[in-house]
């Protein structure tokens, strides 16, 4: 595996536990006991795999013999196992040549198969499903609210459609063409592995763990989670988005790789970070969250819920004005910023540097301890430290506030790495500086970390300052920062919505005229298999199988009277 750690937070995997007595069991004893025997036996297997190459660097906080006792006496083998290696083994190539692949979102079986001729990975998208495809029918945006087998449900569909047409092509390859024109014309790879949204998880880890199960079934070669808070989860370009703690999230990350342990499989576990745009947390929870919490060092100031209830006598209605009042006066900064504030105004500027550069990422206690040790009792920096509040910050819901960028984005991602295959930083515009400064702070302590790439349509990418020439070399320079997988999440959306909004119009006004010229003859200028319909979608497959059981059949689909055949007699013609 490419992952190399650099850091001391490095752990190797967890293996078997002499200590619970399975290494040191006899023979005789293990003959005796053939159920422990076979158990013990799992646990090897299990222990091998995890030794190959493909897992170093990756953190289980738990034992080959903690899956082996989950893995039950059946242990049944999934096509998603080999799309998850062929996912990792193109993913971990790219990253080694500083290269990338791009793809987008798929939307329905047309889209992954006509894609599969160019691109080798599928993306599928909660937000697209959330719009078209949720199994209860009702679309939405993406909050994530809609049952949790959508996004799986989806990826079920479009692997199907990618083992049809697979079969599809074998069989006409076969029977219909030449070895030398089989040698000319080598087969599509209609099996490109796919990488789905998990969102939040949809709940906690017994949640997690039951959807990742759901993807693996349904042919998914990895998935991604994120660090929002399910219920309050927003699309990564909305605003209003609340993290949950690190290490909650780490949590998540653990529960699917345990779950693809226990199911024998490679899956990818892709971690997304929306600490770059997210201002508020859920809890202060985790020390490692605290250095960039927000508060506020005004001790005459109340807090903000009591401030606006003051006001309003209800704490609504103004609500949105009111708090941009009470942000305005409060000044809000970090706890070491207090205390850095505090002595840059009292002129002890170098005091000032060395604490900011010592406290910057330490936890409260941390940073109250090191204002202990350096600075005397009643001086501008300990009264800044005694007065700074987070809880006077915190929004009428209770979700602390914090400083959003990449730095956040950074610490995350270094929590993240023992835990996952690939790693995600969402962001708010298309921008390389911001990228690489990310690449930068990870590969610092895991050189070999995998990144990913949201091209997102939800950018303005006619603003960003680049023209045509850079928007064409885009993919690639970000490609030699690491982000080896990269993908436009909506395009399917997109391109399904300017296709039929364009053929409606033309349709309207033109008639017929317009399939013809915009549809038809364009599909067979461009050789797009649809033109001939029929043959896409598998009849000729489907008089194979009917053939097979009796040749002499008189209801083959593609018999006698198929109107298809009038395109072999133009091309004939």
């Amino acid at each position: 595996m490419l992952k190399v750690f650099t850091s001391s937070l490095a752990k190797a995997p967890v293996g078997l536990s002499s200590s619970r007595g399975l290494i040191g069991r006899s023979l005789s004893s293990l003959a005796q006991d053939p159920e422990m025997a076979a158990f013990q036996a799992r646990a090897r297997e299990v222990e091998a795999w995890w030794a190959q190459d493909r897992w170093e660097g990756t953190v289980r906080e738990y034992s080959a013999e903690d899956v082996a006792r989950l893995q039950g006496t059946a242990r049944p083998s999934y096509l998603a196992n080999g799309q998850a290696k062929k996912a990792y083994g193109l993913l971990s190539g790219l990253f080694k040549d500083s290269k990338a692949t791009a793809t987008f979102g798929a939307l329905d079986p047309v889209q992954v198969v006509q894609m599969a001729k160019y691109l080798p990975t599928v993306y599928v998208s909660g937000w697209q499903s959330s719009s078209t495809c949720s199994t209860s029918n009702e679309p939405g945006p993406d909050l994530a609210d809609y049952p949790m087998d959508t996004v799986p449900n989806k990826v079920d569909q479009l692997f199907k459609a990618q083992l049809f047409h697979d079969r599809k092509q074998l069989a006409h390859r076969l029977a219909k063409m030449t070895p030398q024109e089989r040698k000319a014309q080598p087969p599509v790879d209609f099996l490109p592995p796919i990488i789905a949204d998990a969102d939040t998880g949809h709940g906690g880890t017994t949640a997690v763990m039951k959807l990742t199960k759901m993807f693996v079934e349904a042919g998914a070669a990895g998935v991604h989670f994120e660090d929002q808070k399910p219920g309050t989860k927003k699309c990564g370009h909305m605003g209003g988005k609340v993290l949950v703690p690190t290490r909650e999230h780490v949590g998540r990350l653990q529960a699917a790789r345990l779950q693809c342990d226990i199911l024998g499989t490679d899956t990818l576990v892709v971690a997304r970070t929306d600490a770059q745009a997210a201002t508020l947390l859920d809890s202060n929870a985790d020390a490692g969250d605290q250095w960039h919490i927000l508060g506020t060092a005004k001790t005459a100031l109340p807090s903000l819920t009591s401030y606006a209830q003051a006001k309003t006598g209800s704490g609504s209605g103004e609500a949105a004005a009111l708090t941009s009042e009470w942000l305005a006066r409060a000044e809000l900064c970090t706890l070491s910023g207090a205390v850095v504030k505090a002595l840059k105004e009292a002129s002890h500027d170098e005091h000032a540097t060395r604490f900011a550069a010592d406290s910057k990422f330490l936890c409260h206690a941390g940073v109250a301890a090191l204002a202990e040790e350096r600075l005397p009792l009643g001086s501008p920096g300990r009264k800044a430290l005694e007065a700074w509040s987070a809880d006077k910050a915190r929004t009428r819901e209770g979700w602390y506030r914090t400083e959003a960028g990449v730095e956040a984005c950074i610490q995350r991602a270094l929590a993240y790495a023992p835990h996952a295959d690939v790693i995600w930083m969402e962001t708010a515009e298309p921008c390389l500086a911001d990228a690489k400064r990310f690449a930068e702070g990870v590969h610092a302590v895991y050189p070999g970390q995998m990144l990913c790439y949201n091209l997102s349509p939800s950018f303005n990418w006619d603003t960003t300052g680049m023209d045509d020439l850079g928007l064409e070399k885009f993919i690639g320079e970000l490609g030699k920062l690491g982000f080896c997988w990269q993908f436009i999440t909506l395009a399917g959306f997109h391109l399904d919505a300017l296709a039929c909004d364009t053929f409606a119009k033309d349709f309207a006004q033109r008639g017929m005229r317009a399939y013809v010229a915009g549809i038809q003859r364009e599909e067979r200028k461009r050789g797009v298999e649809t033109l001939t319909h029929q043959q896409w979608s598998g009849a000729s497959l489907v008089d194979a199988q009917l053939a097979t059981l009796d040749k002499s059949s008189s209801t083959l689909a593609m018999g006698a009277g198929v109107t298809e055949a009038q395109f072999e007699e133009r091309r004939a013609a």
